[in-house]
């Protein structure tokens, strides 16, 4: 029990810097953003990542009949999902809660796995693009984060769980 509680504890900061993440971004970025026709591949990268994560989650993302990124355009795909920036953050802001509830897929994640570990895949070096792009790619790198933890976790609650029916069981056989 004290393992699971010392992992949830350690994604806690994880889901904080994910937050502060989108909270450097600026609507406005997201605007300047939609008027590229053709995005240094940095900034098209991140936000095929976002496209990819957000697979069966947002209804605007398209998917082949598996639940994968279906697109020939990714960018294009960007730009729908950017249509709206607030709605497209507040997506951004639940996403945490879909995957406490388990509706993230694993292949979202699994998906995007190659770009995490380029290691110019890094909010530093995509900031002299785009800040928006940026803090995109932090918010990217620190929810996968949290997911892991999160996945980790999983099995060691269950464990936990079995473990004290297990016992609740033994006890009322004692009496």
């Amino acid at each position: 029990m004290a393992s699971v509680k010392t992992d949830l504890d350690q994604a806690l900061p994880l889901v904080e810097k994910a937050k502060l993440a989108l909270a450097g971004l600026n609507i406005d970025d997201f605007r300047m953003l939609k008027a590229l026709k053709t995005p240094p591949a940095d900034i098209s990268t991140t936000f095929t990542c976002a496209l990819h994560l957000l697979c069966r989650i947002d209804p605007g993302v398209p998917v082949d009949k598996n639940g994968k990124l279906k697109t020939e355009k990714p960018w294009g795909d960007a730009l729908k999902m950017m249509s709206n920036p607030g709605a497209f953050l507040d997506t951004l802001n639940a996403f945490k809660a879909k995957i406490d509830d388990d509706l993230v897929p694993p292949n979202n994640f699994k998906a995007i796995r190659p770009t995490l570990s380029d290691e110019n895949f890094t909010p530093e070096i995509i900031k002299g693009k785009s800040a928006a792009a940026a803090g995109l790619c932090d918010w990217i790198i620190n929810i996968t984060a949290y997911y892991d933890v999160v996945i980790s976790v999983e099995p060691k609650k269950l464990a936990v769980a079995e473990a004290e029916a297990t016992l609740a069981a033994a006890n009322v056989k004692k009496k």
